[in-house]
């Protein structure tokens, strides 16, 4: 089965070149009706998938919002008509603006009902995973952090009705705390080679950071470390044709955004996180 929510627009480029960030938010009827469903977590058709692993103990750390199922994908099409089910599974995205539509996996949340394919049932939430054909070592290892932001994002589309999806990322932003005082957490290879050493990437970022481990990652977000920051950076691994780095910052203990952009990849700016990067992380305080 493949879907591909082609008219979602998460992130696109603007005109003026810059990044836009777009997260769904469900109408009144359609949160009230999630909160009273039970949400089956949509598992990879594959029974070595560590991905469908991270998943389970994601959802048996984190998720407290609804009842949980866990099933396959071959099992979705014949409960995705049900009203008292939502459902949290990967779904295939590709950016409005983006001409060579160039696919991306996306974790999403839905709920049931007389919808004939996923991509016309309500989208409550979407996280953006990876390149569409990533291995799953490359964000299985961040799933926890995924599914923090998703709960947290229907509750806060709850308490604020007048949220939509022009102006909730704004309101993330406005609501982050300082980042003086926080710890980012990246792995190395994720970042530029110019500024990968600890002198240079300090003399661009002025706050608290550490290079370390997926392992220590998946640690950090299950403690729900206060004063964490993970990088989630979605680049293809390989050379290849995808032109686009998306980078997001999300704090380990709520899952809330604290920054996000992304940009065209070429020979001057690969596929990390940069020093422009940094630099308006500093502008932010």
């Amino acid at each position: 089965m493949k879907n591909i929510l082609s008219i979602l627009v998460i992130l696109f480029i603007t005109s003026q070149g810059y990044s836009q960030l777009k997260i769904p938010v469900g109408t009144n009827s359609d949160l009230n009706k999630f909160m009273k469903s039970t949400t089956y977590f949509v598992l990879k058709n594959d029974l070595m998938s560590d991905f469908n692993d991270a998943l389970k103990e994601a959802a048996e750390k984190h998720w407290t919002i609804t009842p949980y199922e866990f099933i396959y994908l071959s099992d979705f099409e014949k409960l995705k008509k049900d009203t008292d089910k939502s459902f949290l599974m990967i779904n295939q995205v590709y950016f409005e603006k983006d001409k060579s539509q160039t696919l991306f996996d996306f974790l999403i949340l839905t709920i049931g009902g007389n919808y004939k394919t996923i991509d016309d049932m309500p989208t409550l939430c979407a996280v953006p995973l990876c390149y569409n054909g990533a291995m799953e070592s490359e964000y299985d290892y961040k799933t926890g952090l995924m599914i923090k932001f998703i709960q947290n994002h229907i509750l806060t589309c709850k308490q604020n009705p007048d949220l939509n999806e022009n102006n909730i990322a704004d309101f993330y932003m406005s609501k982050n705390d300082s980042l003086k005082g926080k710890t980012l957490f990246l792995l190395k290879e994720e970042v530029a080679p110019d500024i990968r050493t600890k002198n240079s990437f300090a003399s661009a970022y002025p706050y608290n950071f550490d290079y370390t481990t997926r392992d220590n990652i998946t640690s950090l977000i299950n403690k729900n470390t206060k004063d964490g920051l993970i990088l989630h950076i979605l680049g293809p691994q390989i050379k290849s044709t995808l032109s686009y780095c998306i980078k997001i910052i999300i704090d380990t203990e709520n899952g809330f955004v604290y920054y996000y952009d992304m940009h065209k990849i070429n020979k001057n700016n690969p596929a990390h996180l940069l020093e422009s990067d940094l630099k308006k992380l500093a502008k932010k305080e």
